[in-house]
C-alpha cells in the first residue's frame, strides 16, 4: 500500500475543541500514554500530539496486537526501541493488563518517586493522559486496567467526545481524551490504512476503493488469509470481481436472479477485517534503519 498523494482532510469541530482544551491537562500530568493500531503503528499515530508534549515522557502502546501480523509487531518494537521510545504491545481485552502496564510505565515514574522518597512524602497520584486517533482502543485499554466498563467503548470512530478523569488502583488516575486526527493527510495512502482499521469514518472514502485497497493489499502480502474464513485457497488467482461472487454465493449475498449485493458483500469483507476475524494482518512495516 503504497504512493499517492491527495490530500484527504477530515477535522471535526469537536476534535478542535479537544485539542484547545488539552494544554492545561498536559501541564498537570506526569506522563503520557500515546494508543495506536498494532496493524499501522505510524499512520495511527498523531504528530499533533507529540507537538503538544514536547520532550515529556510517554509510553507507545500497539494496541490491537491479537489482530496483528506478530513478526512484524516485533519488528516495530524494536524499531521503537532503536528510535529511544519506550513501547509496548498488548491485547487490550485479555490478560493481566494492569500489571503488564504497571511494569512498563514505572520507569516513567521513576524521578517523581524518588524526589518524593528523597522528601519522605507520601506518594502522590500519578496522572497519565491517555492519547490516540480514533478507535484504537483508548476507551477499552482504560477499561482493561479499570476492570470494569468506566468509559463508552464502540468499534467505531467518535464515541469519546470530552475528557473523563479515570483512577484506577495503583494510585494512578488517567485522562481519557476524545480521538484526534492530524488536520490533513498528505498522503492518500497512510488515510487509507486509517479508513480501512475504522479510525475514519466510512463516508469519508468509499466502501468500493477501500475493498479494492483491502484485496490488492492481501492478494500480495497474504495470498492465503481466506482460507479459513471463505474456503478460498489462493486469493492471487482471483480477481476483485471473483471474490466478491464466492462470498456472496457462501454468505447468501444474492439477489433477484442472482445478482451480487456487492457493497453489502464490501462491506462484511472491510468489517471481519476490521474485527480480526479474517486472520492477523499489518498494512505496514517499519524502515530499515540503521541506528
Amino acid at each position: 500500500m503504497s504512493g499517492g498523494k491527495k490530500e484527504i482532510h477530515h477535522f471535526p469541530g469537536h476534535m478542535k475543541r479537544a485539542l484547545d482544551r488539552l494544554a492545561p491537562f498536559i501541564r498537570l500530568c506526569d506522563f503520557f500514554v500515546e494508543i495506536s493500531d498494532a496493524r499501522a503503528p505510524e499512520s495511527s499515530r498523531n504528530p499533533l500530539f507529540r507537538e503538544l508534549i514536547h520532550q515529556k515522557p510517554f509510553l507507545l502502546l500497539l494496541s490491537k496486537s491479537d489482530r496483528a501480523d506478530e513478526k512484524i509487531t516485533a519488528k516495530w518494537l524494536s524499531f521503537y526501541q532503536k528510535m529511544g521510545i519506550s513501547s509496548f504491545a498488548g491485547d487490550l481485552t485479555k490478560g493481566k493488563f494492569l500489571s503488564l502496564f504497571a511494569k512498563e510505565s514505572a520507569p516513567l515514574l521513576q524521578k517523581k518517586r524518588e524526589k518524593e522518597d528523597r522528601f519522605h512524602m507520601k506518594h502522590q497520584e500519578a496522572r497519565v493522559l491517555v492519547f490516540g486517533v480514533p478507535n484504537v482502543g483508548k476507551s477499552t485499554f482504560i477499561n482493561s486496567l479499570a476492570g470494569k466498563n468506566r468509559v463508552k467503548s464502540e468499534n467505531r470512530p467518535g464515541v469519546t467526545r470530552a475528557e473523563q478523569w479515570i483512577h484506577l488502583p495503583g494510585n494512578i488516575t488517567l485522562l481519557d481524551t476524545p480521538g484526534i486526527l492530524p488536520m490533513r493527510y498528505e498522503d492518500k495512502e497512510e488515510a487509507k490504512r486509517l479508513a480501512l482499521l475504522g479510525s475514519l469514518p466510512d463516508v469519508i472514502l468509499p466502501t468500493h476503493d477501500l475493498y479494492i485497497s483491502l484485496f490488492s493489499f492481501l492478494k500480495e502480502k497474504y495470498p492465503q488469509s481466506l482460507l479459513v474464513r471463505y474456503d478460498i485457497e489462493d486469493l492471487s488467482v482471483l480477481s476483485s470481481e471473483e471474490l466478491l461472487q464466492k462470498v456472496a454465493e457462501k454468505r447468501g449475498y444474492l439477489g433477484k436472479g442472482g445478482k451480487i449485493q456487492s457493497e453489502e458483500v464490501e462491506k462484511l469483507i472491510l468489517r471481519e477485517f476490521r474485527e480480526g476475524v479474517l486472520g492477523r494482518f499489518s498494512l505496514e512495516e517499519p524502515p530499515d534503519v540503521e541506528l
